[in-house]
């Protein structure tokens, strides 16, 4: 299960939201200033990942929860919306090119038919009831962190 920390920003009747912030991978090296990719994402804001979550705990806002995809769903998404129209795409050129030799413009059209049918099967694929289970879940809620006054602070 892939588990990121998650901030309770509302409360519902069996349902909370939770807002999650995407994190840049750059910025924790010391070449951010100098790398391409640490300078596009100073410029780009972050942005927050809001989603609705049933539940039976009683979770309060602002309050961190832990959530999980499970990642079998992840796995099926990631081919239904990329591999399998790819295998489309090149049975498709393949189809035209080889077995009815219709040189490259035939190619062509072949791979954006091929293309056009596995972006359509793919669709209908992920409309099937509970086809992919990718809907995030609530592992645990996290306990506050409690600030402790040290003995040396106190007056």
């Amino acid at each position: 299960m892939l588990e990121e920390i998650a901030t309770v920003s509302a409360v519902y009747d069996g349902e909370v939201e939770v807002v999650c912030f995407s994190k840049s991978a750059c910025g924790q090296c010391k070449q951010n200033s100098q790398c391409g990719t640490g300078i596009v994402s100073q410029a780009l804001p972050g942005r927050d990942h809001r989603f609705l979550i049933a539940t039976d705990l009683a979770l309060t806002v602002n309050q961190q929860v832990r959530i999980g995809i499970p990642e079998q769903g992840l796995l099926s998404s990631v081919f239904l919306v990329y591999l399998f129209p790819l295998l489309l795409v090149l049975a498709g050129a393949l189809l035209t090119s080889e077995v009815f030799n219709l040189g490259d413009g035939g190619t062509i059209l072949g791979a954006v038919v091929g293309g056009i049918i596995g972006f359509v099967l793919a669709a209908r694929w992920a409309k099937g009831a509970g086809r992919l289970t990718t809907e995030p879940v609530i592992i645990s809620a996290l306990l506050p962190v409690a600030s402790v006054a040290c003995e040396a602070d106190a007056p």
